[in-house]
């Protein structure tokens, strides 16, 4: 099951865990993972002035976004990537959390759905991607942090 990967200090952590809480099983032999904070609307707040010369363009963020993707090897015998599977095939919630393995900075706590791609068939070794898609339906605010402490 190793996946024979180096681990660099800035690497994140994956831990997973029931809806409504915060997660905290180690999710093993998961790299990857990456935390998409792009997202989010904004709403715009450019002053046109007197109309002598042009205005600047300029907005203000009305709402934040965060997804996360990650991948790992399957094994059948791989208890954490088969609930990951499960709950994905399933539609349902689960606590996601991403730590950075460096001083171990939580950078997001929240409930999520998953989505997941695999080259066919699961078979040992195979390849699988993750996707996730942010929710609030347990009633448990995001976490999302936007900066290092």
């Amino acid at each position: 099951m190793p996946d024979g990967k180096s681990r660099a200090g800035w690497e994140r952590m994956l831990y997973k865990g029931t809806k409504g809480s915060t997660a905290s099983t180690l999710c093993t032999h998961i790299v990857d993972v990456d935390v998409d904070k792009s997202g989010g609307a904004e709403t715009e707040t450019t002053d046109r002035g007197s109309g002598t010369a042009l205005p600047v363009e300029t907005a203000q963020p009305v709402s934040l976004a965060c997804n996360l993707t990650f991948s790992t090897r399957f094994y059948e015998s791989d208890e954490i990537v088969r609930d990951l599977i499960a709950k994905a095939e399933a539609g349902t919630e689960m606590a996601l959390k991403v730590v950075r393995r460096n001083g171990g900075y939580v950078e997001v706590d929240a409930d999520f759905y998953l989505k997941y791609t695999s080259g066919g068939k699961l078979k040992d070794g195979m390849l699988i991607e993750f996707t996730t898609i942010l929710s609030q339906d347990s009633g448990r605010a995001p976490v999302i942090v936007s900066a290092a402490p």
